[in-house]
């Protein structure tokens, strides 16, 4: 039923910005958001088969969606470990998320990770296809029984694709039932909390439905902009493309609907909207072209226009029409927290437009514990007051009045501050500047909360290239630094391809180059290890380490001791961790003088270069 879904019902019928125009109170006026260029998600997520509906969790490390299995929808999980990393393998959920017979889709998981709504054409259900939710009590939990969110909302015609607000009060959907406007309509069905039963659903209207199909919502999490599909003329190709509604506030109107322009609608079909919790990126789903086959999964990011006075420029200039409209209900400035603004321009606008000047950036890790805390600000307020603390709702409340032991510079004219002494290993801090115009009664503009987080003491280098004097094809010195063959407990697997092994051509040395001069602390290497190694002894016994910061200059390292022979199994640990002091290096050579058996050839598995925070080299 999947494949009805997304293809029959939807066919039944850097950055470059498209400016979307937005009819508010029967005016036309520019959004302050652009959509950047839609990208795929990738081999991990799609396949020759249909993908569907994209719901991502809060915290941008889970994606639950759909996909085709014969003529049944299923559900599925991807992970990631960081937000801007790569999904990892899908798998299907299991029971109860499983029905068997005609298929769930269009899952939307909520933001506390404790709710998930989908459709399914499941037994026991009002019609066709109906709303189902099922709950746990914990992200760590296995999913409840499902319920079927009962004859108040659903109807004995086709109910399907869910979407609520991020408060869980609005619950959009599409349906074919009675009282709609064409064949496919949008409804919204609400609650007054959380604890009450949903109301009687009602239909969006004529403004938003056409006497075409309309489906597929995607309410963003404050409610205030919906983006669907829709098959009504004036689309980019004739076909399903995505459009957009905006309102001012929950209880206002919704604006005409416009569509979202040609640089994310294709001459193909665009729906199964979704905006992920922080507003930043919409989800969709097409069969265009630079896809892995069938119906898709893309996302497109939603970025705010930051140049407010249109210099083509986004500087102080902007900074200072955002405080000249403090306050004020004023869309060209209102751009947070989300990219459509909330109704007013405050701290959470400032903080938007702030953050690509502001270094620690947003966030950042591994910072160096002498950092300098830089800025801009506003020409029209020449003074800033500082706060710096490692309790985030101290610095966020502290103010002239009630410091709390964080206003660390009070109007001081400069756009750094550089806390007192060296900051501590692997702790976060928290640090916000006010903008102010001083006497004869200053005027005090709340500045943002950013944070970052200094590294460790000692922490891996990731960025290094290799070479060696020789290599046996498909075992290249590349293999040393790249984490190929290591298992999740750092033991290194048997297989040649996974190491560097040279031709028997002496002399036989590696030379790595990192990206930057660290203060290298220490040296781990995991021997060659393949099963024949107990034996043959391939290995490096005997290596003479140097150490240079242009690659001309070279010192040699005292005391290197022998390399430990490898154990020739799976999982072999790590054999050998070289002391370097903290001296200061951009390169380092082994020259492997021995090996552990008779023959010509050596090699090594893996290496792993760690650098400590030190005045005698750039941090990271």
């Amino acid at each position: 039923m999947l494949r009805n879904r997304t293809t029959m019902r939807n066919l039944g019928s850097a950055l470059l910005a498209t400016t979307v125009l937005v009819m508010l109170g029967g005016s036309v006026t520019h959004a302050d958001f652009n959509f950047g260029e839609p990208t795929n998600l990738g081999p991990q997520i799609n396949t020759s088969r249909d993908e569907a509906g994209p719901s991502p969790s809060s915290d941008g490390l889970e994606l639950y969606f759909t996909r085709a299995t014969g003529n049944n929808g299923e559900i599925w999980l991807a992970r990631r470990d960081r937000p801007d990393s790569e999904w990892g393998p899908p798998s299907r959920l299991g029971p109860p998320l499983v029905s068997g017979v005609d298929g769930d889709g269009s899952p939307f998981i909520m933001p506390d990770g404790l709710s998930l709504y989908f459709d399914s054409g499941r037994l026991n259900g009002q019609g066709s296809y109906d709303l189902w939710v099922t709950t746990r009590a914990t992200v760590n939990d296995n999913w409840n029984s499902v319920v079927n969110l009962g004859s108040a909302v659903n109807s004995a015609s086709e109910d399907w694709g869910p979407s609520l607000t991020a408060d869980g009060l609005e619950l959009y959907f599409t349906s074919n039932r009675p009282g709609g406007q064409g064949s496919w309509d949008l409804w919204v069905t609400t609650r007054a909390t959380v604890h009450e039963d949903w109301g009687t659903p009602v239909n969006l209207g004529a403004t938003i439905n056409s006497t075409r199909e309309d489906n597929w919502p995607g309410i963003s999490p404050d409610g205030l902009v919906l983006f669907f599909g829709s098959n009504r003329s004036g689309g980019v190709a004739g076909s399903w493309d995505i459009y957009m509604a905006r309102r001012a506030t929950r209880i206002a109107p919704w604006g005409a609907p416009v569509n979202v322009g040609p640089l994310v609608n294709s001459s193909f079909f665009e729906v199964g909207t979704r905006v992920s919790p922080d507003g930043s990126t919409l989800y969709f789903q097409s069969p265009r072209v630079g896809g892995f086959g069938a119906t898709d999964l893309w996302q497109t990011p939603i970025v705010p226009v930051l140049d407010f006075n249109g210099d083509a420029k986004i500087d102080a200039g902007d900074m200072a029409l955002l405080a000249a409209n403090w306050g004020k209900n004023q869309p060209l400035c209102d751009i947070g927290p989300f990219p459509w603004g909330d109704g007013v321009v405050d701290e959470k606008d400032l903080k938007i437009l702030m953050a690509p000047f502001v270094a620690p950036a947003p966030h950042a890790s591994n910072v160096p514990c002498d950092v300098t805390l830089r800025w801009m600000s506003p020409a029209s307020t020449p003074t800033c007051d500082v706060y710096f603390g490692t309790v985030a709702p101290l610095v966020g409340a502290a103010s002239r009045i009630a410091p709390l032991g964080v206003l660390v510079s009070q109007g001081q004219t400069a756009t750094t501050y550089t806390p007192t002494g060296l900051l501590e290993f692997s702790r976060t801090y928290y640090w916000r500047v006010d903008f102010v115009i001083p006497d004869p009664a200053p005027v005090i503009y709340r500045g943002p909360v950013f944070e970052f987080t200094t590294a460790a003491a000692v922490y891996p280098i990731k960025n290094i290239a290799v070479k060696a004097s020789t290599a046996s094809p498909g075992s290249g010195p590349e293999k040393m630094v790249d984490g190929s063959g290591l298992d999740k407990n750092d033991g290194h697997s048997t297989d040649q391809k996974d190491m560097w092994w040279s031709l028997p051509v002496p002399p036989h040395w590696i030379r790595y180059e990192f990206d930057r001069v660290y203060a290298l602390h220490e040296l781990w290497v995991w021997n060659f290890n393949m099963m024949i190694e107990s034996f043959m002894g391939f290995g490096a016994k005997t290596v003479k380490i140097e150490y240079s910061t242009d690659g001309t200059t070279w010192t040699p390292l005292a005391d290197v001791p022998e390399f430990a022979k490898a154990s020739g199994k799976p999982g072999c640990l790590v054999g050998t961790k070289i002391g370097f002091g903290g001296v200061s290096a951009k390169y380092v050579k082994l020259t492997i003088e021995k090996n552990w058996g008779t023959t010509a050839q050596t090699g090594l598995s893996e290496v792993r270069f760690f650098a400590t925070q030190s005045a005698a080299a750039p941090k990271p």
